[in-house]
């Protein structure tokens, strides 16, 4: 099935594809699916890529506000539609699995930690569906243009290619577009084959969903020109143009019905449009910054994306692809060029808006090298030629694909962060740097904004005893106070610098500030029960049951209003291994002896109960009393410990263990 090298045109039955035609095309679809989909879970909860959170909210508010306006034409619409397809989708599904009750469910914002992960994989999935998708794609284009050869080492290299596997799994527009300018330009050199309408109606359907994906996508249309000029050349060029004129339409309607809202609101559409045109003329941020940076593209061509055999093929490839295949050559630079020329003019640049061209550019480097094998005189040397090319495209790409499949499948640093904070002993408090959502229902640990806020002496006071540091969030006007907390602590792990390529997310430390029951603020108040159990003191103060052990900072207040409840620290030491989960009594008894309000619970039963603690470990435990209305005066807390399956109470001298009273006024 090899093309005719000096007119392009396929042989007779090469266009009949049997089932073994249909086999390869799936197989490197499945291949390159797995490879784009098998991190949808990358950094979870946290998320890396800047733009996933703003695009899928887009999709959460309308699926939320079952509206069709997206509201924003910052991007166009189509991914816009389909991500909000597939969250509908979610939605359904976790309303089937009890996750949730409605659409209003869903979390709206989802900047730099998520609540809702698994709607960041579903979301992934549809990227990883488009960018996989782009492999067969490829290959029906090579195939058509350069035969089989060429197609297929262009769609095994496209699936192995570092950049767009990464890039295939974020919520992102770049590269589902290369679906579309892939699609695009086969629909091109269909025109420039045939001249069928076929061609005419892929090439538009395709253009305008790449710019109703990506604006400068649209670009491709250059491609279609050049491919009515060629087949048609003058002789019939004016006769055909309504074809040309055909395709443009239908190219405007695919924009139109991606992005309807464009003619709803023109004068908004417009707006965005000039936002994005500032944005993309004022040189404050991205990737480079300047107008014309080829030095940079091709430091990122080489080096990031095609690597430098990639490079080198397609170079040195191009004066063989002009004298054999002009017209595919004609075809691809006209799809690729535009978009390159356009992207060139900006003044703030990110790589990745290559990558609705990054295939067009894979394919001319694998045609390239297939064209150079070509040329030598010998049948074995061609064959061994053809070998040693493909080895140097495909092997430093798997090579690059696995170390980035290998290295984002390793635990975040702050997901290890935690696991590791939730492993250590939670008897005292634990501040983190971390989202609250990481973990659950641990009453102990305080996620928090910034870990200077407080002082190492704080800390120690209020019964700290371990830190979790995000050294993100270090700035040079908090880098002194850190520094005194590192001083007074024990790291007891330390996370890598991102640089360093040993494991996704920030570096840190877990810190280790030491028990120190002689610096906290609590009122000293000794109780031994039996040989298990020692009360060293409390803290009491007027305020709403808490669902965490906040700090009271010493409090000894014991004056209160009828109907107020009241906050309660405890601060115990488990003298000897426990094996029984006792409960601990607060009986509140009035002047009279009776008892108005009782409260049973185990000690840190929420999180952390009595078998859980170390032999002599300090734990701390809020024993908050939601009293009734009472008649003002004094009122006694009478204490105690009791095995729940026996009700035997454990011993304690005199007989009866009590905290100080309180007074309702």
């Amino acid at each position: 099935m090899e093309q005719d090298a000096q007119k392009g045109r396929l042989r007779p039955g090469e266009g009949r594809v049997g089932w073994a035609g249909w086999l390869l095309p799936l197989g490197l679809f499945l291949v390159a699916l797995v490879l784009r989909a098998w991190l949808a879970g990358e950094s979870l909860p946290f998320v890396e890529h800047i733009d996933e959170p703003a695009v899928l909210e887009v999709a959460i508010r309308m699926v939320r506000d079952g509206n069709f306006n997206p509201r924003t034409f910052l991007y166009p619409s189509l991914y816009y539609y389909l991500l909000a397809a597939t969250t509908k989708l979610h939605v359904w599904w976790g309303i089937a699995v009890d996750i949730y009750s409605s659409d209003q469910d869903i979390p709206f914002k989802n900047n730099g930690v998520t609540a809702a992960p698994l709607l960041f994989i579903w979301g992934r999935t549809l990227t990883a569906l488009l960018g996989a998708a782009t492999v067969p794609a490829l290959l029906a284009l090579g195939r058509r243009m350069f035969g089989w050869r060429a197609g297929l080492l262009a769609a095994t290299l496209l699936m192995l290619t570092a950049y767009h596997v990464r890039h295939s799994h974020y919520i992102t527009v770049d590269a589902p577009t290369g679906l579309w300018v892939t699609l695009a330009t086969l629909g091109a050199w269909e025109v420039a084959e045939s001249g069928r309408w076929r061609g005419y109606l892929l090439a538009g359907v395709a253009a305008g969903f790449a710019a109703g994906t990506k604006y400068n996508a649209g670009a491709v249309v250059v491609a279609i020109v050049v491919a009515h000029l060629l087949h048609w050349r003058w002789a019939g060029l004016w006769r055909q143009l309504p074809r040309l004129i055909a395709c443009g339409a239908v190219s405007l309607l695919a924009f139109f019905i991606t992005t309807p809202f464009a003619l709803a609101d023109p004068a908004f559409f417009i707006s965005q449009l000039r936002f994005n045109a500032a944005h993309y003329s004022s040189p404050s941020h991205g990737d480079f910054v300047g107008r014309w940076p080829f030095a940079r593209y091709g430091a990122f061509f080489w080096k990031d994306s095609l690597y430098a055999a990639g490079c080198l093929l397609l170079l040195a490839g191009l004066p063989i692809l002009a004298r054999r295949y002009p017209a595919q050559l004609a075809v691809l630079l006209s799809a690729i060029l535009p978009a390159l020329l356009l992207l060139l003019s900006y003044a703030v640049h990110f790589t990745r808006n290559v990558l609705p061209v990054l295939p067009l550019l894979v394919l001319l480097a694998s045609a390239g090298a297939v064209a150079l094998a070509d040329l030598l005189p010998n049948k074995l040397w061609r064959r061994v030629a053809l070998v040693a090319a493909c080895a140097v495209l495909l092997l430093p790409q798997a090579v690059a694909t696995y170390r980035h499949l290998d290295y984002w499948s390793r635990t975040h640093s702050m997901v290890e962060a935690a696991q590791r904070l939730r492993a250590l002993p939670q008897g005292q408090r634990s501040a983190a740097e971390l989202p609250s959502t990481l973990f659950g229902g641990a009453v102990a640990i305080f996620p928090v904004e910034r870990i200077t806020d407080h002082s190492l002496e704080w800390y120690r006071a209020n019964g700290f005893r371990y830190l979790a540091v995000n050294d993100e969030l270090r700035s040079e006007e908090d880098r002194a106070a850190y520094e005194e907390l590192l001083a007074g602590a024990e790291v007891l792990h330390a996370f890598p610098p991102r640089r360093a390529g040993v494991q996704p997310g920030p570096s840190g430390a877990i810190l280790d500030l030491g028990e120190r029951p002689e610096l906290m603020a609590f009122v000293p108040h000794e109780i031994r029960f039996g040989e298990e159990m020692l009360l060293l003191g409390y803290e009491i103060q007027p305020g709403e049951p808490r669902s965490r052990i906040t700090p009271l900072e010493g409090a000894d207040v014991r004056e209160l209003e009828s109907g107020q409840p009241v906050q309660i620290n405890l601060y115990w030491r488990g003298l000897v291994p426990i094996t029984t989960d006792y409960v601990l009594f607060i009986h509140v008894v009035d002047a009279q002896g009776q008892r108005v309000f009782q409260r049973d619970l185990p000690p840190r039963y929420e999180d952390y109960p009595p078998s859980h603690w170390q032999p002599g470990e300090l734990v701390i435990d809020k024993a908050d009393l939601p009293l009734p209305a009472l008649p003002p005066g004094e009122y006694r807390l009478l204490i105690g410990l009791y095995d729940p399956a026996s009700f035997a109470q454990l011993p304690v001298a005199g007989g009866e263990a009590e905290l100080p009273a309180i007074r309702v006024r």
